[in-house]
């Protein structure tokens, strides 16, 4: 894992989560913005830049936490993530309540699939990575395919990703828990999804948190078309 940080460490805190195969740059769009009134940590996720390999959820959220530790982060404002981005956000805020204020979760795929359905997503998500390795495909358009328009954001990174971990993302991305937490903290947690969005389908599992229904979006779409608006309603 990699980091980066923006703005005044006296500042409070927050985390920013990328999605499957993107960067720390997928906030470029924001991070100046909050910068303003934020210490703004934002990881490349491992298996996302050459010479690394994704491994777990929690061997994410051990890395986040190290780096908190070592540069004396003791508290965050807010955690977010989006999609995969979105998964390790909830599970980092559902064990670290305790020092995160709140979460903003948006398009995550917090689904637990039998074994079948998981192969057949990994064996999906393998053909795509197969094709756009050829360098026969056009990339991006590859990407659109099996990522419902997140081509633009991944074409740049999806090529750098391993099979060994995709089949670690894939665990990450559709073997997800649902914590029972008290009503104080599930206060704090705000999930977003599209109206066009399939991983809203799982918002079934996720009834007693607040959800933030976005009318006509799709995946990530709402950030994907107005990320300063994005971050003005659930950061600032």
């Amino acid at each position: 894992m990699r980091f980066q940080t923006y703005g005044d460490k006296n500042n409070k805190a927050v985390l920013l989560i990328h999605t499957l195969f993107t960067n720390a740059d997928f906030f470029a769009p924001i991070t100046p913005m909050l910068a303003n009134d934020f210490y703004v940590i934002v990881p490349t996720l491992s298996g996302h830049y050459k010479n690394s390999t994704f491994i777990s959820t929690d061997d994410e959220i051990r890395q986040i936490k190290g780096f908190l530790s070592e540069n004396n982060v003791s508290s965050l404002y807010a955690v977010a993530g989006f999609s995969l981005g979105g998964n390790i956000a909830y599970d980092f805020f559902c064990n670290n309540s305790n020092m995160t204020e709140k979460a903003i979760v948006d398009s995550a795929p917090l689904f637990n699939f039998p074994g079948l359905v998981k192969n057949h997503f990994l064996k999906s998500y393998s053909k795509c990575l197969k094709k756009i390795k050829s360098g026969e495909y056009d990339v991006e358009k590859e990407l659109n395919k099996y990522f419902n328009g997140m081509g633009e954001h991944q074409k740049d990174i999806a090529p750098l990703v391993s099979q060994e971990s995709l089949n670690n993302l894939i665990g990450s991305c559709y073997n997800t828990k649902v914590y029972k937490l008290p009503q104080d903290k599930l206060k704090k947690v705000t999930f977003i999804y599209g109206s066009k969005d399939i991983a809203r389908l799982c918002k079934t599992r996720i009834k007693k948190y607040h959800i933030h229904k976005m009318k006509s979006y799709g995946h990530c779409g709402f950030y994907r078309e107005n990320p300063i608006a994005w971050a003005k309603q659930f950061i600032l």
